[in-house]
């Protein structure tokens, strides 16, 4: 579900890689899946890049997510318009406020839908995202994500 690229790869280097790859075919058959047309040919992109702050002290790290829909590469949009549990971004790797804004984004991203994204999303956080380790760049694709999604419902009927 999430792979972890090389420390050493650069955004443009990850986000060409999910790109040349086929993205979501993970299923047998993804025709079959019903709400399946916003999680099809989708893939998110977790950069993690760590800088000196400004005044000397201590490294920090700035998480950036991207999405990639049929080719097209933007950034995520944390969609603090439904709820702001972190004002200073993403994260991932721990069940946080940035981790929540993270996994809220994604389902939004996937299934467009805030009623079931809700009920879902903190539950999510602790499947997904609070498992992927800290400071690592990663990918996740858009029907792996979308089945997660699937099974957690199932769980909470």
């Amino acid at each position: 579900m999430i792979s972890i690229a090389a420390g050493s790869q650069t955004t443009d280097r990850i986000i060409d890689d999910v790109r040349s790859k086929q993205v979501s075919h993970c299923f047998g058959d993804f025709a079959e899946i019903p709400g399946r047309e916003h999680a099809y040919n989708l893939a998110f992109v977790g950069y993690s890049v760590w800088r000196r702050e400004g005044n000397g002290d201590g490294n920090s790290s700035d998480q950036q997510v991207f999405v990639i829909r049929d080719g097209q590469v933007k950034s995520l949009s944390p969609r603090h318009d439904l709820r702001n549990h972190s004002p200073y971004g993403f994260n991932w790797g721990y069940s946080g406020s940035g981790p929540a804004q993270l996994s809220l984004a994604m389902l939004m991203e996937v299934l467009q839908d805030w009623i079931r994204v809700q009920r879902i999303y903190q539950t999510f956080k602790e499947r997904l995202i609070a498992q992927i380790p800290q400071h690592v760049n990663w990918t996740a694709d858009g029907a792996d994500v979308y089945a997660l999604v699937l099974q957690i419902e199932r769980e909470l009927k």
